[in-house]
């Protein structure tokens, strides 16, 4: 089967240069900077007193007060910027929304409802249940009855690239018609305070790659449009360009630092530019990631080098757009990526301004200073970095023949038809029990589990521990070590060779509590640059990569109680896409005070299950060893709806990307968290689906209830069924009344309390 090539056909943005499109492009020719002092809270005792805030924002502008309520900053400026974009695409008209879906990328999701409050102790419920990373995407999806795909990419800095990318990737494979895709960041205190902490801030407006080092922080919302070629062409559509390959990488070196010889913007680049099919002589452009200080400018330039090489990189025009619009973190890649765009519809490229002289290191690179340049471009290049160690790469195609456009569809990528097979598994929960020796064993023990998980970290294996490391770092890389181990191989892995996406909804709240704490006590000007980095939700995947050495493609996800699944259909189509030949996929749930005044806040505390703790992870790969393998992922459904309709639309979708039917199926795992709409969508669901009387329907989490992890447990209890490798088969067959080495086939379900719903297909090996 073919690929279907993915064009931009609408492009909105809200920056502290304008509130849409045409103000953005008139600001940055004349080389404005949208930097200027904050306003939204006071900076005295700061090193730097400046920020690119949205200018004369007000909300009532845009939202009714009911509406301004209900929805955090970041989520407002997603719902504004993706409004333009949606009228100027005009998909509405031509798309039922049930194919439309949403990847949104954020770093800071919304810390907004959380710091306004001054508090962290008897949070008020309704301000608390805005803050969750998640609801960002949530949200936006309800207010445009969006059905597709729904995906909050927490990747931090990287976030919005790799979200344009994932979008990219459910329109090539069917899940969805047409994807909004983009980043949304506010301007927080906390977070400012963070990085006045790390001293990387500059007192004058940042100029990259200039003799001031330092970034300035900023603020908005960017997204894209994404749909067929085909579609587009069948409308007439506007169209701004192709998007032709991405590549995300981690650097697996430091948590605020880059990798000091660019190593991982290399990966991402060599990854974006292969699935593009074109050689790096094709590039006419890159806008760089270039924040301003010293370590990242200086990495990246080598990063680009080891791609291009010396005398290449020379000849190729290079911009950081972080001098118009400042540092936006989760929105930076694509607000830079769709003012790309908009320059190149006039033949313009990005300058970096506020610039002076060139410092160290920059010398030799073809840096566009001060004044936007004259160009036609073809191919470019768009990179982005984050703490973490996550990289993203986009490759594009500038659209500019509009006479030509019929003779574009001639060419389409092929995509593969690998099979995808689970080939290792690893939890951190099994490990300090002595009588389970696989996770559906555990899971079926009518024993009461401890809100609190008994694992260390250190006990387990010091050289992967580190001072202060909270647990939900401690349980993540303990289970993916596991995967790791248990993966047969007859040779040695190599880290660029090994994928990594892990789901987490809340990632670690007990560093968010230290870090609060550290203002909270003591004034933002004190604000703990030890517990910052931990901050954002994909420091884990981070740690993970690091501690393990995984330099692969990476990201980290929110769904809200779908991640692990949504995950592993991520990672099911890294393989499937031939990226790696090993991907490893997971999740992982911490208990705190915090999170316990978020499951108030969201209504899970009145769940009949009992929440817990701890991290799953499954090694996918397109490699087989039959004597040790577990099972097979056929095909994967994702829809968003919080009812029984759209989850079977998910179900179907799996089906049919299995080329199965639901009478193929023997048995049906389902993760619900327990309340009762939630339960009740289940029910609806198998009334409709009609599935025959011998087919087995349970859901594990009457043992406990992990909100990122438990959809994950439900595959790996399959794929343990299907492999014939449980301990204690005689318990699990008493268990469940049936033999159960008998199935060939499975369904595993999961739906989040917002309706992000996911299902896989899972078969036993052949």
């Amino acid at each position: 089967m073919s690929s279907k090539k993915v064009v931009i056909t609408g492009i909105g943005i809200i920056s502290s240069l304008g509130h849409n499109k045409k103000e953005n492009l008139e600001q940055m020719k004349k080389g404005q900077s949208g930097i200027d002092k904050i306003q939204r809270f006071n900076t005295d005792k700061f090193i730097s007193k400046i920020g690119a805030e949205i200018k004369k924002y007000n909300p009532k502008d845009y939202f009714t007060q009911k509406e301004i309520d209900e929805y955090d900053r970041c989520a407002q400026y997603a719902m504004i910027s993706i409004k333009e974009a949606l009228d100027e695409s005009g998909v509405l008209n031509y798309t039922s929304s049930s194919k439309i879906g949403l990847a949104l990328g954020t770093c800071n999701g919304g810390v907004n409802s959380l710091e306004e409050q001054g508090t962290i102790e008897s949070l008020d419920q309704k301000q608390t249940k805005k803050y969750p990373f998640f609801n960002q995407s949530d949200h936006v999806a309800q207010y445009f009855q969006l059905g597709g795909p729904v995906n909050t990419i927490n990747t931090a800095c990287a976030a919005s690239g790799n979200a344009i990318g994932f979008g990219f990737d459910m329109i090539r494979k069917g899940y969805a018609d047409v994807m909004i895709a983009g980043g949304s960041d506010s301007m927080s205190l906390s977070v400012y305070a963070g990085f006045n902490a790390l001293r990387a801030l500059n007192s004058d407006p940042c100029s990259p790659y200039s003799n001031a080092f330092g970034l300035s922080l900023g603020e908005g919302a960017a997204f894209v449009v994404l749909e067929t070629i085909e579609s587009a062409l069948s409308r007439n559509a506007t169209i701004y360009a192709e998007v032709c390959g991405y590549g995300l990488s981690s650097d697996a070196y430091h948590e605020t630092a880059p990798h000091p010889q660019g190593l991982g913007i290399k990966n991402a680049i060599e990854c974006a530019i292969k699935q593009a099919s074109i050689e790096t002589k094709d590039i006419d452009y890159i806008n760089t990631h270039g924040t301003g200080t010293k370590a990242n400018d200086s990495a990246e330039l080598k990063g680009l080098e080891q791609v291009f090489g010396i005398e290449r990189l020379k000849q190729i025009p290079i911009s950081s757009s972080k001098a118009y619009f400042g540092h936006n973190l989760g929105a930076a890649a694509a607000i830079e990526y769709v003012t790309t765009l908009l320059a190149m519809k006039e033949n313009l490229l990005p300058a970096t301004i506020n610039f002076q002289e060139k410092r160290d290191g920059c010398e030799k690179a073809y840096i566009i200073t001060n004044e936007m340049k004259e160009q036609k471009t073809n191919y470019f290049l768009c990179n982005n970095s984050a703490f973490g160690g996550h990289n993203a790469s986009i490759v594009s195609k500038n659209w500019v023949d509009q006479e030509d456009r019929m003779h574009q569809t001639a060419i389409s990528l092929q995509s593969t038809n690998d099979n995808v097979y689970i080939v290792g598994i690893g939890n951190c929960t099994t490990l300090s029990k002595e009588n389970q020796h696989s996770l559906i064993e555990y899971l079926i023990d009518i024993g009461q589990s401890s809100q609190e998980l008994d694992f260390n970290l250190k006990d387990y294996d010091s050289s992967l521990y580190e001072r202060r490391m909270n647990s939900l770092a401690q349980y993540s890389i303990g289970a993916a070590n596991e995967a790791l181990k248990n993966t047969n191989t007859e040779f040695p892995l190599r880290s660029e060779d090994i994928g990594l996406i892990y789901g987490t909804s809340r990632g670690s709240l007990q560093s968010s509590e230290k870090y609060f704490q550290s203002i909270l006590q003591k004034g933002p000007e004190f604000a703990s640059s030890i517990y910052f980095p931990d901050m954002v939700l994909n420091s884990v995947a981070g740690k993970i990569s690091k501690k393990l050495n995984l330099q692969g493609f990476s990201s980290s996800i929110s769904t809200g109680g779908s991640d692990g699944l949504f995950s592993a259909i991520y990672g099911f189509e890294v393989i499937k896409n031939n990226i790696h030949s090993y991907c490893l996929v997971g999740a992982g749930d911490e208990h705190s005070n915090l999170s316990s005044q978020i499951d108030h806040a969201l209504g899970l505390d009145k769940s009949i299950y009992r929440i817990s703790e701890g991290s799953s992870f499954l090694m996918l790969s397109n490699q087989i060893d039959r004597g040790t393998s577990f099972a097979e992922i056929t095909g994967a459904g994702l829809t968003f709806g919080a009812d029984a309709s759209s989850l079977i639309r998910a179900v179907h979708m799996a089906l049919d990307h299995s080329n199965s039917k639901i009478e193929d199926i023997d048995f049906i795992f389902y993760n619900s968290n327990g309340l009762p709409g939630d339960m009740s969508i289940y029910e609806n669901m198998f009334k409709e689906l009609n599935t025959k009387n011998t087919v087995l329907k349970h859901c594990f989490n009457a043992k406990e209830y992990l909100e990122s992890t438990s959809s994950l447990n439900h595959l790996y209890a399959a794929a343990e069924l299907l492999s014939g490798q449980v301990g204690n088969i005689d318990a699990v067959n008493h268990y469940f009344n049936q033999d159960v080495t008998k199935f060939t086939k499975g369904l595993i379900v999961s739906t989040s309390i917002n309706g992000n719903n996911s299902a896989v297909v899972v078969s036993k090996i052949g």
